[in-house]
């Protein structure tokens, strides 16, 4: 019984048909074709399948997925990795920047623990005079004419020969760089309101009051270098200004705790730490 059934099935599907199109005007056969269940079916599916595959890639492979509910767009994709990017970099920097204003505080401060400090300072930064090019062009000597009229202060306004920086101020040292006992600067005696001189070419990244060193000012220049000028009277300098070598920034005074008569307090720093000014600098009135 079950033969006969699966017989007469399979039968049903191969039973020949035939498919006639017919001009109902002129009763002219247009079309002819015989069929059956079967080729029906393997015909249907084949175009189902085909019409799947093709709609699947030419939405895989077109702009036509980004209209697709919950797909999201290539724009905004490309947005979000360079959100990602810029994330990452502003993490690294605010990292950096926050180590570095770290060391601004200790160096205001004077809070620093000489043991985290390396002993030895890197070897004098000289230059020898026959590598230098110190004539200067047109636009610094009016710069520097326009500086001297202004501020109507003498000295010494040129780089000097033989070293990287010129002195801030000139005048007999009361107290040497000492990095065992933390004191990590020269103090330079000077009269009240003596103008204070940027060493070389930077920018002020800190102009402000402290109640241990009075009106202190940090630059900070190329090469890794940064100068610290303390115990001044009042600074012509603000925070984000960019100062020539030999401009005044400063006048000295005996303003904060941490002094017993007018001085400079000057330190000089080098890839975060601590070297001699009197390795780079010469103070000899």
């Amino acid at each position: 019984m079950t033969e006969e059934k699966k017989r007469s099935l399979f039968q049903k599907l191969t039973d020949k048909y035939r498919l006639l199109i017919i001009d109902e005007d002129t009763f002219e056969h247009k079309l002819d074709m015989s069929l059956n269940r079967l080729n029906v079916f393997v015909i249907t599916g084949l175009i189902a399948l085909f019409l799947i595959l093709g709609t699947f890639l030419l939405i895989a492979h077109t702009p036509l997925k980004e209209y697709i509910p919950g797909y999201p767009q290539t724009s905004l994709k490309n947005d979000i990795f360079q959100l990602a990017e810029k994330n990452d970099s502003l993490k690294h920097l605010v990292e950096t920047q926050g180590r570095y204003l770290d060391q601004l505080r200790m160096i205001i401060s004077g809070d620093i623990n000489p043991g985290s400090l390396h002993r030895k300072p890197p070897k004098k930064f000289i230059y020898h005079p026959d590598s230098l090019n110190l004539t200067p062009s047109k636009e610094d000597s009016i710069l520097r004419k326009e500086v001297e009229e202004k501020q109507k202060f003498g000295g010494q306004t040129t780089v000097n020969a033989q070293n990287q920086f010129i002195p801030p101020a000139k005048g007999m040292i009361s107290r040497h760089f000492n990095r065992t006992k933390n004191h990590f600067g020269t103090d330079i005696i000077l009269k009240n309101n003596t103008p204070v001189k940027a060493i070389a070419n930077g920018t002020v990244v800190l102009a402000e009051w402290s109640e241990k060193n009075g009106n202190i000012i940090l630059i900070k220049h190329p090469g890794n270098f940064l100068s610290v000028y303390k115990h001044n009277k009042k600074l012509y300098k603000h925070e984000g200004e960019h100062v020539k070598a030999g401009e005044v920034i400063a006048a000295s005074g005996n303003e904060g705790e941490n002094t017993t008569g007018p001085h400079l307090h000057f330190e000089l720093w080098y890839n975060g730490k601590p070297v001699n000014p009197e390795d780079y600098i010469d103070f000899t009135p």
